[in-house]
């Protein structure tokens, strides 16, 4: 869906960690002012870490009251949803899309539930995402979860042109972008499908991933295409380099997490 001429503010949903890089800590930082975050559910810390608390958040009056106050202060919206802990939050955020959607200029999804060939949420939650997608502009999942919403297996062994073809049929009228994509044997990158078209952006593999890459090359998506209103394609390419030369950096230094430097996102990028 096209931007309109007022920059849009980005609710976004997803969980929070107080320890790591991911998930809504990413998103304030790259998106600064521009964010109105909604957490689905705050953690002490990411879930590969030891002692990981969880703890619940009435998910249902904050995501109501804040697009309550959206409405009041005129705001325009991109709608992005990450992390839910239930299938009764996808209830919700269902049911507030289509109550809002004439302030919601673009849903974006990030369906998370899976990676590396293995679910890692309930199999409520997996059931109950395709309801989200429905109303969704574009989606965002990895080769997993694009496996488990298109209502096969984690580690399912067909081609990825299987399961593209797959939503396609599913899901006609969504974009579908395709992240941590191998492209070849020492090539990662980016598929944008869209109708008939394809475009795709990889760069070499590195040696070391880290949690939380996904969320930072969706936020710079974000970024460079809602608010700096760059092409989808450039908006694209502009976050894969950026996610790139971040885990480069974070290899550099010998830590065990992002580094999210202020350096590194750097809007004058060649293109």
């Amino acid at each position: 869906m096209e931007n309109n001429n007022q920059t849009p503010h980005i609710l976004a949903i997803s969980s929070f960690a107080v320890h790591g890089t991911a998930s809504l800590k990413t998103f304030i930082k790259v998106l600064g002012s521009h964010i109105l975050p909604v957490p689905s559910l705050m953690l002490n810390g990411l879930t590969n870490m030891a002692a990981v608390k969880k703890f619940a958040m009435p998910l249902a009056e904050l995501l109501e009251s804040t697009l309550e106050l959206a409405v009041l202060r005129k705001q325009q919206l991109v709608f992005y949803t990450g992390y839910l802990g239930s299938a009764d939050q996808v209830e919700i955020v269902v049911s507030m899309i289509e109550k809002y959607r004439n302030i919601i200029s673009a849903v974006i999804t990030d369906p998370v539930c899976g990676d590396h060939g293995r679910t890692y949420v309930p199999l409520e939650i997996v059931a109950a995402w395709p309801e989200i997608i429905k109303l969704s502009d574009i989606v965002f999942p990895n080769l997993t979860e694009l496996k488990l919403i298109t209502g096969h297996e984690a580690n399912g062994t067909e081609v990825t042109e299987f399961y593209v073809d797959r939503f396609k049929r599913l899901y006609p009228n969504v974009k579908l972008m395709l992240s941590s994509y191998v492209m070849a044997e020492n090539e990662i990158g980016i598929q944008l499908h869209h109708s008939d078209t394809v475009f795709e952006y990889g760069l070499p593999i590195l040696p070391q991933n880290f949690g939380g890459s996904g969320d930072l090359l969706l936020s710079l998506f974000i970024k460079y295409h809602f608010i700096n209103n760059s092409r989808t394609e450039d908006a694209l390419k502009i976050a894969t380099i950026q996610t790139h030369q971040t885990i480069k950096h974070s290899i550099a230094k010998g830590s065990d997490e992002l580094l999210l430097g202020e350096n590194l996102f750097n809007d004058h990028i060649s293109i």
